[in-house]
């Protein structure tokens, strides 16, 4: 009489851990990807930039920082309610790195030989007496008594614009996003498009991920029930 020796497969790691720390990365990249490959053009202000990122790494906090200092002795008392705090605890946290990150605004979709025009044509809708400065990437605006700049990734399509003056409004900021959307909105595509080496990583990433899982489908529902039933 023989007997089948029943084998488990070998995981690396736990199938919700991993599905808890890469699925929000994989949906930035993904919408990264999507707005380069798709031509389109998103202006949006540093601190927004700097949440969104903080928010496709939530998933790599929870399972290194959060379970390395994990409070067992209170989770014996809360439960799965001792989460509140803790993401409660990272809420403020990126609060304080997004108030505290240097205002700005943030192109995606255009490199430098079309933002740097558009900027100088929203710069003359907010101050027709705007002097630019080429070689410096830098444009005054003598009635606003403003300068900014700016900061290109070269080869990229991916730009910065960045000021000199420390405090200005918030109304400023969004007048010149308002200014630099309806200029870039109609200015072409850089030619290749970026964003493929990054749709590929998302997708093989999302496809190893979904196979990862498939393995071993209960692990998941145990792993769910050992990360927030404790």
């Amino acid at each position: 009489m023989t007997y089948q020796k029943q084998t488990r497969p070998i995981l690396m790691f736990d199938p919700f851990a991993a599905t808890l720390a890469f699925s929000p990365l994989i949906v930035y990249v993904l919408c990264l990807s999507i707005i380069r490959i798709g031509g389109f053009v998103w202006v949006t202000t540093g601190a927004r930039d700097t949440a969104a990122v903080l928010v496709a790494i939530s998933g790599l906090i929870v399972i290194g920082p959060m379970e390395l200092f994990f409070p067992n002795a209170t989770a014996s008392l809360l439960g799965a309610w001792v989460w509140i705090p803790l993401m409660l605890l990272y809420f403020l946290f990126a609060c304080l790195v997004v108030i505290n990150s240097r205002p700005k605004l943030v192109i995606y979709g255009r490199t430098l030989e079309e933002v740097y025009p558009a900027m100088v044509r929203a710069a003359r809708a907010m101050d027709s007496n705007a002097i630019e400065h080429e070689e410096q990437l830098q444009i005054h605006l003598p009635a606003l008594t403003t300068h900014i700049r700016l900061d290109p990734v070269r080869g990229n399509d991916c730009s910065s614009v960045v000021a000199f003056e420390p405090t200005l409004p918030l109304a400023f900021w969004n007048q010149l996003a308002n200014h630099l959307r309806t200029e870039l909105r109609p200015t072409p595509p850089p030619y290749p498009r970026r964003g493929w080496a990054m749709l590929i990583m998302a997708t093989m990433t999302a496809f190893f991920l979904v196979r990862y899982i498939a393995a071993q489908p209960a692990l998941l529902v145990e792993g769910f029930h050992e990360w927030f039933i404790r």
